[in-house]
């Protein structure tokens, strides 16, 4: 999934279950962030250094990556049986994400347990991503191979680019059977979507009668696969659903001074691939060293700060849950 599915769409659906505009927010900055923290930051409070850690990378060398930020974040292991993972190799994989596992499921139930909208956020994230990423694996590895001329790592869906995460487009998975093949992604989402609403009003304790209708709401929404751009479904969810206009700067900039890291001065220009690379390569290979950034006032208040301890959190809780599996 991407912004249109992680931000406006939490935020809609988290609307419609009772949550306030303002904890409708807070879910749902909580799921798109995790897509934009890319990169570390070495941040100096009153209380002494706070490092904060990456859930997003592009990193494909380096074995943390997969087990820290692709696994644990965007492609939790599922189901191995699942019906619809069945490939014209006739191979399975431990590690392949599947939606709406057993495992993804406790992994978001723990989540809402916490009554934590930032870990609940985070949890959405990953969850809605089983849809988005299922029959791909969070580690390089051949499973994961849609073209063997391709030069790009069999990493993720990174040879399928972004067409897993475009909520109105329809492409094929060649690896599977031919009859699962054509991927349709708007019923993916419409999918993932009447769960998490359910999940959604049984934390409110509310009940669910009315899913035909929201799911309906959001239909009209989303449009038929290719009738919008992205552009126009997020206006359309911005006028519908008065939601304020999501910003991946808003909460980097309530929390410390970006402008005193000249390092890191292009974090809300540049392309995020290039951004992550030149953290990656100068700033952890020591080659340069690090400028922390300066926080501001009530930095420990700040919602940057709680969504990171939630991260923690929420890292902690899914490699309990795949002991044995991937860790």
């Amino acid at each position: 999934m991407n912004v249109e599915f992680h931000y406006y769409v939490i935020h809609f659906l988290a609307n419609q279950a009772g949550f306030s505009q303002t904890d409708a927010r807070r879910i749902a900055y909580s799921s798109q962030f995790v897509d934009h923290n890319i990169i570390s930051y070495s941040i100096k409070t009153e209380k002494g250094i706070y490092p904060s850690f990456p859930t997003q990378n592009y990193g494909f060398w380096d074995e943390s990556f997969p087990l820290e930020a692709y696994i644990p974040f965007h492609f939790f292991p599922g189901d191995p049986d699942f019906i619809k993972s069945k490939r014209k190799d006739g191979k399975k994989n431990v590690l392949n994400c599947t939606p709406n596992s057993p495992a993804v499921k406790s992994l978001l139930v723990s989540a809402l347990n916490t009554r934590n909208l930032y870990r609940v956020g985070i949890a959405l994230h990953t969850y809605a991503d089983s849809w988005a990423h299922q029959n791909f694996s969070g580690r390089l590895e051949e499973w994961n191979r849609l073209d063997n001329r391709s030069p790009v790592p069999a990493i993720g869906h990174a040879q399928a680019l972004r067409k897993p995460d475009n909520p109105g487009l329809i492409w094929r998975d060649t690896r599977l059977k031919p009859e699962l093949q054509q991927v349709v992604n708007r019923s993916r989402m419409i999918a993932a979507a009447r769960m998490i609403y359910k999940y959604l009003c049984t934390y409110n304790r509310r009940d669910f009668d009315d899913i035909d209708l929201v799911e309906w709401k959001l239909s009209e929404l989303i449009g038929e696969s290719g009738q919008k751009t992205g552009a126009e479904r997020i206006s359309d969810f911005i006028i519908e659903d008065d939601t304020e206009k999501y910003s991946r700067s808003d909460w980097l900039r309530s929390a410390f001074n970006v402008i005193e890291d000249p390092g890191n001065s292009e974090i809300f220009t540049g392309y995020d691939k290039l951004l992550w690379l030149k953290d990656a390569v100068l700033y952890r290979s020591s080659i340069v060293e690090r400028t922390p950034v300066i926080a501001k006032p009530g930095f420990h208040e700040s919602d940057f700060y709680k969504w990171h301890e939630s991260a923690r959190e929420h890292l902690a809780e899914a490699k309990r849950i795949l002991k044995g599996v991937a860790y």
